[in-house]
């Protein structure tokens, strides 16, 4: 008896001391993976990446987030096509070890798995499909990435073409606006973040290099989203002419009368592609609105009054929307349409709404732009003499370059405006003629605002 407690005690320390050096080898291994992976020595980094999944997948995180860039590395540097599909699968096993070794990890990984599929050509769409749709249903918080929502939505309209799957139009357009609404759910968070930034940078505080990095990355993301928004609107724009939309929803109203989200996404749909001159347009808003009055269903009334020619009806539903909404990027938006409704009656008003709209959402590029535009057709209403007149491109200049400041989508085609505006003010011939240089010029018109002619 006594021997064999001997024994056990014995294979028990064996055991301890088995375990110790085990822990101790997979520590020693641990530091050397991350000291080659931080230094880009992958290849060095790989040698240490097999034992340490293997034998102890869970000491530490640094495995799974280390080695899915020593793994990209193997993909990039692949010698045969043989040998990266071999890497690409194996990443994909990576990334579910690390769900199961560290779950709740919040690092996408299932969505990672998709892109890493179709970004390296493996396997088959259909596997790609259902590893962003999981991702989509499943981890909605992390399916962040602008190519991965465009990925998913193509691949969807493509299953719809193929006509294999047995989808029906409404399903595409449902999936149009989930994905939609995901992504002006990640616009609003950079562009809110963006607009602390702005507000700033307005109230002349330097910005932080941290905060300079943030505002750079979210304006680049900005402009991938808005990228993203009009390839998306490319994708469905042949499903969605007014021609098929309108029966589409006339046979589907009285079965869905009683759904808030099916009018509210048909009436959303028939504005944005203009089909809401048709009656059928107004007769979902007032049902909407009846059934759930919101901002939303307000603004929609709006657009049906606007149609119907009914400008202060419109105007009235658009306030109404504007002072309800909360969010300053729908508020914004509200107001902008109401300035474009001025725009030609009254631009002192139009101008009023852009700047409400700018109140609401610092970041909402297409208010400068508007502004500039109507200071640009103004601008032989305003000045005493041919110089002061042509001096508004100048400031019409400055509104441009504004909205290529604030909004990344913007960017380029303000640039260009900017540019055009400049060439029509006065040259330096000009200015060096009239002795303009540096001299303020006042523009006593409804604009009411001034500019420093250039020094030469």
């Amino acid at each position: 008896m006594k021997t064999k407690s001997t024994l056990l005690v014995m294979v028990a320390l064996v055991g301890f001391f088995t375990n110790a050096q085990n822990q101790e080898k997979c520590s020693e291994d641990l530091q050397l993976f991350a000291q080659y992976s931080k230094s880009k020595e992958f290849n060095e980094a790989y040698k240490y990446l097999q034992p340490l999944r293997s034998n102890c997948p869970k000491i530490n995180k640094a495995i799974y987030l280390y080695g899915e860039y020593v793994l990209l590395n193997k993909i990039d540097n692949a010698a045969t096509p043989e040998e990266k599909v071999a890497f690409v699968n194996d990443l994909n096993v990576l990334y579910t070890e690390h769900d199961l070794n560290y779950p709740d990890n919040n690092k996408g990984n299932t969505l990672k798995k998709g892109m890493n599929l179709f970004d390296n050509n493996v396997g088959s769409k259909d596997e790609v499909y259902n590893l962003l749709d999981t991702a989509f249903k499943t981890d909605n918080a992390n399916f962040t990435s602008a190519k991965a929502l465009y990925t998913y939505f193509e691949l969807f309209v493509n299953q719809y073409e193929n006509g294999t799957k047995g989808i029906e139009l409404q399903q595409v357009f449902d999936k149009y606006d989930e994905i939609t609404e995901k992504l002006e759910l990640e616009e609003k968070g950079l562009s809110d973040d963006l607009d602390i930034l702005l507000n700033k940078i307005e109230n002349n505080e330097e910005l932080s290099d941290k905060e300079n990095r943030i505002k750079e990355k979210n304006e680049y993301n900005l402009e991938q989203f808005s990228t993203v928004k009009g390839s998306m609107d490319s994708k469905i724009v042949m499903l969605s002419t007014c021609d098929k939309l309108i029966p589409f929803y006339q046979k589907s109203f009285e079965e869905k009368k009683t759904d808030v989200l099916w009018l509210k996404r048909a009436a959303e749909r028939l504005e944005i592609k203009e089909c809401d001159s048709d009656p059928l347009f107004t007769k979902i808003s007032e049902q909407l609105h009846r059934l759930n009055p919101t901002a939303e269903s307000a603004y929609l009334l709006g657009v049906a009054a606007q149609r119907a020619g009914n400008t202060s009806k419109a105007l009235e539903y658009f306030n109404q929307s504007a002072e309800l909404f909360t969010d300053g990027t729908k508020k914004a938006k509200v107001y902008y349409k109401i300035a474009t409704m001025f725009g030609k009656s009254n631009k002192s008003q139009a101008r009023s709404y852009a700047k409400k709209a700018l109140s609401a959402k610092p970041s909402f590029g297409q208010s400068y732009m508007l502004i500039a535009q109507l200071y640009a057709s103004s601008a032989n209403e305003c000045g005493s003499s041919p110089f002061d007149k042509r001096a508004v491109y100048w400031l019409c200049a400055q509104y441009a370059n504004k909205a290529a400041a604030v909004d990344p989508a913007l960017k380029a085609t303000a640039n260009r405006q900017a540019a055009s505006y400049n060439a029509s003010a006065p040259s330096k011939t000009d200015i060096f003629n009239e002795n303009k240089g540096g001299q303020r010029v006042s523009f006593n018109c409804w604009i009411g605002e001034s500019i420093t002619v250039p020094s030469l």
